[in-house]
């Protein structure tokens, strides 16, 4: 679903940067910058108007890079980027750079010149406040009172009132939407609300006056239901996905999961029968009472360790590119990890059988598999059944390794 791919990279991309903040710098730094943040790209926004889509990003780059500077203190203006931990964050400094923040709340009150990647329980942009790039968010609550060009956010509560120059990326449990969005929304939530501003004159005589949220693009969400959408809200197609749970899973998709899995787990005993037959008869010994306690702690610190030593290479720069390899080398593991598992259960199983002939062990494992497959079906236990076939196919990889390297012998 869009939700659940919208949290994986926001979650994922607000973690690796938050891993990565010592080494991240500020480039093309340069000491003539002078800024005036153009009014009009907020007027236009004001306006609905998007007549002239093509010119807007280069406008905003001119802005971004003229950012209107009136005082160049340290103190009100940062020309680097920015990384900020803590509990209440404000920012009412122009930032011309890239912005960084973990915390508990945060608040912007200036400009941002970049992009803006903030993970935190409440995010609020005022009123004053103006991302000229992209803002990532990963948060229980985030409020848009001012102009953000790109928004991507996944969080229980997203309340938009400001403006969004370009397109919404949002996975969220309720979207609130009395501004206005500059292009596309992309939204996957429970509940999405095109609210009213009302505004009223000074002499309090004059009749009110309302704005309701408005998507000058297309609207695609997906939800367990259609939502009823306010005429005029919208300006281009609405487009609505019905998200489907669990159960809603029909028996094809089942029977495709189910051949998914066994081919996989084929292809991977096959080629172990090729390439690595000792690895195969070295697996049951790796379950047996004695030697299980190691597999499970290989299991759970090689993706721990695996991780530390890639931001360490990361790190050093020059190996980088190590550091890329070690982390794919870690997620190719824990694919096939499953099909480790059920491949060494097979191996179990033949063994206590005394069954030494290929065909009726391929037979086994087609229904260790089967087995496998139809534990998964089952509420809660699946997620256990999941986390200890991929801590043991794992463990059992990686003890294969260092329990041969160790002493220059190989596993009884």
């Amino acid at each position: 679903m869009l939700k659940n791919k919208i949290k994986i990279i926001a979650i994922l991309t607000v973690i690796i940067l938050a891993l990565t903040l010592p080494v991240v710098r500020a480039e093309n730094e340069t000491a003539d910058n002078t800024a005036n943040p153009d009014a009009t790209a907020s007027e236009n926004i004001t306006e609905g108007n998007t007549s002239n889509e093509a010119t807007q990003p280069a406008n905003l780059a001119n802005n971004n890079s003229e950012m209107n500077v009136s005082n160049s203190d340290d103190e009100n203006f940062k020309r680097s980027d920015v990384y900020l931990t803590g509990d209440d964050i404000t920012i009412d400094y122009i930032v011309d750079g890239n912005l960084f923040v973990v915390a508990n709340n945060v608040t912007i009150n200036s400009q941002i010149g970049g992009d803006a990647f903030i993970c935190a329980n409440t995010i609020t942009i005022g009123e004053e406040g103006y991302v000229f790039s992209n803002l990532f968010t990963f948060a229980k609550t985030v409020t848009i009172d001012g102009v953000v060009y790109d928004l991507y956010s996944a969080s229980e509560s997203t309340n938009i009132n400001g403006y969004v120059y370009r397109d919404i990326r949002i996975g969220s449990n309720t979207v609130n939407i009395s501004g206005t969005i500059g292009r596309n929304a992309y939204i996957d939530c429970a509940s999405l609300n095109f609210t009213q501003n009302t505004h009223t004159h000074d002499d309090g005589e004059e009749p009110q006056e309302t704005s309701q949220g408005v998507i000058n693009g297309n609207l695609k969400y997906s939800a367990k239901q259609e939502f009823s959408i306010p005429e005029g809200a919208v300006t281009g197609e609405t487009t609505f996905e019905e998200e489907k749970s669990f159960e809603s899973n029909t028996f094809q998709d089942q029977i495709m999961s189910l051949a998914t899995l066994l081919v996989t787990v084929v292809v991977i005993w096959l080629l172990c029968l090729w390439l690595a037959p000792k690895f195969l008869k070295n697996n049951s010994s790796l379950l047996t009472t004695k030697k299980i306690l190691p597999v499970i702690g290989f299991g759970i610190l090689t993706p721990i360790v695996a991780i530390i030593a890639s931001i360490l290479l990361f790190i050093l720069g020059a190996t980088s590119k190590l550091a890329l390899l070690l982390i794919i080398a870690l997620i190719i593991l824990m694919m096939i990890s499953t099909s480790i598992f059920i491949i060494a259960i097979t191996n179990v199983i033949c063994n206590k059988l005394k069954i030494e002939n290929t065909g009726r062990t391929f037979s086994i494992l087609v229904m260790t598999t089967i087995v496998l497959w139809l534990l998964n079906l089952i509420p809660f236990v699946n997620s256990l059944v999941g986390f200890v076939s991929v801590v043991l196919g794992l463990g059992i990889v990686v003890s294969n390794i260092v329990l041969k390297e160790k002493e220059g012998t190989e596993i009884d």
